[in-house]
């Protein structure tokens, strides 16, 4: 019955998300920008599905692209232009950016604006907190991109820097905040069926919010301020009702219902993004490095790798560097299966966020601050919350937990640890790689950490400070309509803006 229950959710899902997307083009898509004077066609309750349904899809590609960048994983060929070369100048488009403006943000602007027009706090708080979730998630892929003009039906609004973005984000997730602490009866009532996040529930959809102010604060550290306290305040006002957003998938035999992260490799939607993971690998950083795998005597010492991946029986866990490829003479399932984890099921979870993000900010943030009992604490907090998700047993989490593969006490914790226990906690996350930025893949942070050998030919061979730093804009949108911008920025078919730094890293 549950599993019917969800599947007629997800058709209404699906058949409300298809009307309200129906009819814009590839080229259209700054066009469907919502015109405040223009009446809303539908209520905030048949919206609220939609914009998550499509948050989803888009956290799963922000995933599928920057999980190379980070080098959780590499592809067997090694010649992925972007995923391994670090190259856009041969992609013809760049969905992510379409992902962000065309599809979540203006939905969730929708959502905003009918929620207003009838006086519902509630749907008004969770537009705002799904804006600026998805506006985050934009912004720290591309940097400058179009915020105060956007979604007003302006075909070619101009780029705003990354800081008026993030203070925008701040300030409008404090009032998602209060909009969702008010709590009015006039309010239009959210059935559980209308909400397939939360199902309702605002006291989830309140933690979620301080989570995504927490998340915003952290990336202003250490480099644009060190008000840490903050950081931590909003950490736990997020565990005071926190309920972990996941977007609930299910084994189906419709594209719709399944998890793009899995083997069906499910792709309902023409602009989605199908993963490689079948011609992927881990890399030696994730297998050999983080998880400590004594690849000498096949020796693993850290029970969430085979959970990660399954070993070839022959091969074990043969790992490629990103760029390099696989040995000539291996043949593709000499290779571990990435298929199969918590991420990469066809019904697993998508996650916008996850409890054990939370403990490790409040680590980092509580260790740069100085407290490192309080940061000792939350980095084991963290690691132990994602081992539990990773379906570890109790009694090898308490074994690993006692290792010398974790920090014991507070005068030996390093940043080191807390970062790369959280890198290996956002496997397959966008925001791993937006930590990675924030430290500038900093090798005493990312311990062993090695640029590509095999890059495109416009990055330097004898440089190794350059590191990819941000995405392209989408050229099918961009160079059409916001070209002038793009010149100005110095972004305009220029592959060298690949490697200019966001605003947060402070340079």
């Amino acid at each position: 019955m549950k599993a019917q229950k969800i599947m007629i959710l997800k058709v209404k899902n699906i058949l409300i998300a298809a009307l309200l997307l129906v009819g814009f083009g590839c080229d259209e898509f700054l066009d469907v920008n919502v015109d405040e004077d223009k009446p809303s066609a539908s209520t905030p309750n048949y919206l609220l599905n939609p914009v998550t349904g499509l948050m989803a899809i888009n956290c799963y590609e922000q995933g599928e692209t920057t999980a190379y960048f980070a080098q959780q994983i590499a592809t067997l060929s090694g010649f992925s232009a972007v995923k391994d070369r670090w190259d856009y100048r041969s992609v013809t488009r760049v969905g992510l950016f379409r992902r962000h403006f065309h599809d979540v943000a203006s939905n969730a602007n929708n959502l905003i604006l009918t929620a207003k027009a009838e006086e519902s706090e509630n749907y008004e708080g969770i537009g705002h907190t799904m804006m600026v979730l998805t506006t985050q998630t934009a912004t720290d892929l591309f940097g400058d991109m179009p915020y105060t003009e956007a979604l007003k039906g302006n075909p070619s609004p101009p780029y705003d820097e990354q800081q008026l973005i993030y203070e925008g984000m701040l300030a409008e997730i404090d009032e998602a905040i209060e909009l969702l602490t008010i709590r009015d009866e006039s309010d239009r009532s959210i059935k559980p069926e209308e909400d397939y996040l939360y199902g309702g529930d605002l006291d989830a959809w309140l933690g979620l919010a301080y989570g995504i102010k927490a998340r915003l604060l952290l990336h202003l550290t250490p480099n644009i301020n060190q008000n840490f306290q903050a950081v931590i305040d909003a950490v736990e006002a997020a565990q005071a009702t926190w309920v972990d957003p996941e977007y609930q998938y299910i084994e189906s035999p419709s594209p719709w219902f399944m998890n793009p992260w899995g083997p069906s490799r499910a792709r309902p939607d023409w602009d989605y993004v199908p993963n490689i993971l079948g011609t992927s690998a881990p890399t030696p950083y994730l297998v050999d490095v983080v998880m400590g795998y004594d690849r000498e005597n096949d020796s693993i010492r850290d029970p969430r790798q085979p959970l990660l991946m399954t070993p070839n029986p022959d091969h074990g866990y043969l790992v490629v560097r990103t760029s390099e490829g696989k040995d000539a003479l291996a043949e593709n399932e000499f290779y571990p299966n990435l298929f199969g984890s918590y991420m990469t099921r066809d019904d697993s979870p998508q996650y916008f966020m996850t409890e054990e993000e939370l403990h490790f900010i409040k680590a980092e943030a509580a260790f740069q601050s100085g407290d490192k009992a309080t940061a000792l604490a939350a980095y084991q907090a963290g690691i132990r919350r994602h081992m539990a998700r990773v379906g570890v047993e109790q009694s090898d989490i308490d074994t690993f937990m006692a290792g010398d593969m974790v920090a014991q006490d507070a005068a030996s914790l390093e940043l080191s640890h807390i970062m790369m226990q959280k890198w290996l906690a956002l496997y397959l996350q966008a925001e791993a790689w937006v930590d990675m930025r924030r430290y500038q893949y900093d090798p005493k942070v990312y311990v062993g950490l090695t640029r590509p050998e095999n890059l495109a030919s416009f990055w330097s061979d004898d440089d190794d400070t350059e590191w990819i730093q941000r995405l392209a804009y989408d050229n099918q949108t961009e160079e059409i309509y916001n070209k002038p911008e793009l010149e100005r920025l110095g972004a305009y078919q220029n592959p060298d803006w690949l490697k200019v730094p966001l605003w947060w890293t402070g340079q």
